[in-house]
This record gives structure tokens, C-alpha cells and sequence, in this order.
């Protein structure tokens, strides 16, 4: 499997935005390598791409920082392109189906 994108995982903190409210800032944790596969099928992910989102699968290499975002807790992580600076929120995380010792697959979205 070829890993030639550069992501980024991203932490979202959250701040007061002083009117009450709080935002979300993404904090850099750590940076790996990844395959990504667009998703182009079924009739959701279509009315998605008509909504302005666009969902993708991210593939990387299990290690132990990526393993650890297996967790209920993901939600509050980004992945982020270097190259092209898009953030994907992730939706799920879970094994690769051919080799799920070796790589995990995130299921993220952008635009959204």
C-alpha cells in the first residue's frame, strides 16, 4: 500500500469565544503518512457532495498514537492535509480489511 500523503492529526481544544459560546482550535499532535480514497457511491454520500462535503477514507499505518484514537474520544480529532491544508473530521476508526494488523482506516468527512 503506498502512503504518500502527509496528514497531520489535530487535537480540538476548547476555548471560550467570550460571548458565552466556546470554539474549537485544532492543536498539532503528530504527523504520518496515508493513502486516501474518495468516496464516490451511494445515494448519501452524493446528497453529501451536494451539501458541500466530501467524504474520504484515510488509511495509515497502526502504530501506537494512532491506535490510541480508536477511542470514543475521536471525535474530538481532526485529520488534517498538509499539502493542501483541508481538515477531515473523523467519523469512525476501525481496522483495514486487508491487512488490519498493519494499517487502520479513518472514515472522515470535510466541509462540515
Amino acid at each position: 500500500m503506498l502512503l504518500i500523503e502527509r496528514i497531520a492529526f489535530d487535537e480540538l481544544i476548547g476555548s471560550s469565544d467570550g460571548f458565552g459560546g466556546e470554539t474549537q482550535e485544532p492543536v498539532e499532535r503528530f504527523t504520518t503518512r496515508a493513502s486516501f480514497t474518495f468516496l464516490r457511491g451511494g445515494e448519501a454520500i452524493q446528497a453529501g457532495r451536494l451539501a458541500g462535503t466530501q467524504p474520504m477514507v484515510a488509511t495509515v499505518r497502526r502504530s501506537a498514537e494512532t491506535a490510541a484514537l480508536r477511542t470514543p474520544e475521536t471525535i474530538s480529532w481532526q485529520i488534517r492535509d498538509v499539502a493542501s491544508g483541508i481538515a477531515y473530521n473523523i467519523r469512525s476508526v476501525e481496522p483495514n480489511r486487508e491487512k488490519p494488523r498493519q494499517y487502520l482506516d479513518f472514515l472522515c468527512e470535510s466541509g462540515t
